[in-house]
């Protein structure tokens, strides 16, 4: 069926292009994904320049931030046009004459979008959000069945989106998209964890540990990492970390694609919050180096940072994790008191050249790092700090403990 469309015509390169906006029920209604064209079996591996669509990822994240954030928002579709012959863009300029000398350039490019209703609109980039969209308004999936646990929102068929259109041409429609694909950067875990909105631990990290507990001066929120003379105590991603460790103890995996009810949240806030009181007025090596986050307590975090491990990220997040394994229940079903945890870890000796850490945190006079490394530590501090592991688990860390640092025996627990 023909069409107009306001559009405003550009050239990049060697390419022209018209921007416009259009409905989001008339987006998902006109466009079409690339393997559902009519031909697609028939092209060459070259010429099918599209990516499959990820449906679980649709479903489980790009359509319920639509259909439940109000800020929703995206940025816009680059879409190729097949059958683009009966296409023109007709000018303000050409259409209005006389117009003041003022307009007349601007005019130039700005002006109506004909199609003459045979035209394919494809997306070159966007076909998760096209899908996204259409999941969002109707409930369904690609097979057209319900959606477990989700709830449409019909409001999404009237945003506006915006969209930029190009001729079709084989050749620079592949590149195009190759080139957006391969330049477009994932923004880091700092970043994200910045900017998330739906993670409530995020938020909760930022919010209540970074800004207020702990002080955000003395938090990088930049890097994952830290450097022997920087003034900070921690990361936002290791403090996030330990938002999950603790939280995940007490409630198993948490969502963090969808903000959970204002009770929950509060729950959530609470109980970080208290856990991490506890560190930071009874840990004696963490409450110095936050004690004053001033310029003048710079130096105490960096003399803590160099001659203890728990001055390092990697070691704060294994110490949350082997407190929290310190407070679970034993067999008995009781818990080890804040009291006597505080105490274990403060006669603990954590500086560097303890030659009990090496294979454990150290390798050298480096700090070990990964996932594994962190997993392992926590287990041996939880062993070393006197903690009721069952025989099966002393034996397995054994094991683990011999391949990482090549001795044949654990040492003892400490006494107490």
């Amino acid at each position: 069926m023909p069409s107009i469309i306001p559009a405003m015509k550009g050239r990049f390169g060697s390419t022209e292009y018209f921007v416009v906006t259009m409905r989001a029920k008339e987006l998902a209604e006109k466009l079409v994904i690339p393997k559902d064209l009519q031909d697609w079996e028939e092209l060459t591996i070259e010429e099918r320049f599209q990516r499959e669509i990820n449906y679980s990822r649709v479903k489980k994240h790009i359509a319920p931030y639509l259909a439940n954030d109000e800020d929703r928002f995206f940025g816009a579709f680059i879409v190729d046009i097949y059958n683009d012959e009966g296409v023109e863009f007709e000018s303000i300029e050409s259409i209005a004459k006389g117009l003041p000398s003022l307009y007349k350039k601007a005019a130039v490019s700005l002006g109506m979008l004909n199609f003459d209703g045979n035209e394919i609109l494809v997306p070159l980039d966007g076909q998760h959000r096209l899908a996204a969209i259409r999941f969002a308004i109707s409930g369904k999936d690609e097979k057209g069945k319900d959606i477990a646990g989700f709830d449409p929102n019909m409001d999404i068929g009237n945003d506006w989106c915006t969209v930029i259109m190009l001729k079709h041409d084989t050749k620079k429609a592949r590149k195009i998209f190759n080139k957006v694909n391969r330049y477009a950067k994932s923004t880091s875990k700092a970043d994200n964890l910045i900017t998330a909105d739906d993670d409530i631990i995020a938020i909760i990290t930022r919010e209540e540990l970074a800004d207020k507990l702990i002080h955000e001066r003395i938090v990088n929120y930049s890097s994952n990492t830290l450097s022997k003379t920087t003034h900070f105590f921690s990361t936002l991603a290791t403090l996030y970390d330990t938002t999950t460790l603790i939280l995940e103890e007490l409630h198993g995996k948490i969502d963090i694609t969808v903000l959970p009810s204002s009770a929950i949240r509060s729950v959530y806030r609470t109980e970080v919050v208290d856990f991490w009181s506890e560190i930071c007025d009874r840990i004696e090596l963490i409450s110095k180096a936050i004690d004053d986050p001033t310029e003048t307590g710079d130096t105490k975090r960096i003399e803590i940072r160099s001659d203890y491990i728990l001055g390092k990220p990697i070691a704060q997040k294994t110490l949350i994790d082997s407190i929290l394994r310190l407070r679970g229940e034993d067999a008995k079903g009781e818990r080890m008191s804040w009291d006597e945890v505080a105490h274990r870890v403060n006669v603990t000796d954590w500086r560097v050249s303890n030659p009990v850490w090496q294979g454990i945190l150290m390798q050298g006079d480096k700090m070990m790092a990964g996932k594994q490394v962190s997993k392992f530590a926590a287990r041996f501090i939880e062993y070393y700090l006197g903690g009721a592991l069952k025989v099966k688990e002393v034996e397995t860390l054994a094991e683990q403990y011999k391949a990482s640092t090549n001795k044949n025996k654990l040492p003892d627990p400490m006494v107490f």
